[in-house]
């Protein structure tokens, strides 16, 4: 049974990526990470998507740019809160992948009554946690309590997903000419796993054929981006939440 929910507000960095009923359900406060693309910068998910994104490469070969939030804005999203007496539990984007959780941080100290994770990883991987913590409020859970629930499981959640294609990490500079080609020409496609410690990403196994018989390989799901919580012995696997990581 539900209980009555404590004043405490749940927010997350737009990389969580849940989709919009999962958002609304737990009444997630989505702050974007800045996108720079051919000189303009835009808010995740609000005023461009991932679809425009690809689309701008197809049409014009140009790749996007990330910047982290930083700590002034963090604290404009924040205050009105603190102000109003609520407790605020943010999750971030993994450490190692963004400079956004240090200045979350130091947002948090600043204000008093904010509760940053570090999720220790990304899109989907993050999104599990934010879901976690929606649940945790609505059975009246203390802010304390929540988000020292969160920072253990973190050690819990796996993630990993399979790139379908090697086109956006040889544009990016990430893998060779030779490397890409090798790939496409043997059908390969590469597990790339998230390291639960602090979100950084390393190449596992490689699979070979179409992309769909590659993740038949690794679960009974047919989803690319793969997340399961490990408690004991026992295993719980999630299909993905929204979109599937490219780059």
């Amino acid at each position: 049974m539900e209980k009555e929910s404590a004043k405490i507000i749940l927010s997350a960095d737009s990389t969580c990526d849940l989709d919009t009923e999962l958002k609304e359900r737990y009444h997630v406060h989505y702050f974007p990470l800045h996108i720079i693309l051919d000189g303009h910068d835009y808010k995740d998910g609000i005023d461009i998507t991932p679809e425009e994104i690809f689309q701008k490469y197809y049409d014009e070969k140009i790749l996007p740019k990330t910047a982290a939030v930083n700590v002034a804005e963090y604290i404009d999203h924040f205050e009105p809160w603190v102000r109003a007496g609520y407790e605020v539990i943010h999750i971030n984007l993994g450490s190692s992948l963004s400079s956004a959780y240090q200045n979350c941080c130091i947002a948090a100290e600043e204000l008093g009554h904010v509760h940053v994770i570090d999720s220790c990883s990304l899109s989907s991987g993050t999104g599990l946690l934010v879901r976690d913590a929606g649940e945790m409020i609505r059975q009246g859970m203390s802010a304390d309590a929540i988000a020292d629930v969160l920072r253990q499981r973190t050690e819990k959640c796996h993630a990993s997903f399979i790139l379908d294609t090697l086109t956006f990490l040889h544009a990016g500079g990430r893998c060779s000419s030779v490397a890409a080609l090798g790939a496409n020409v043997l059908k390969l496609k590469p597990c790339i796993e998230v390291n639960n410690a602090d979100g950084s990403m390393k190449v596992g196994k490689k699979y070979r054929g179409s992309c769909k018989r590659s993740t038949g390989r690794t679960s009974r799901y047919r989803s690319v981006f793969y997340l399961h919580y490990t408690f004991g012995n026992c295993c719980r696997i999630y299909p993905s939440c929204k979109r599937s990581p490219q780059s």
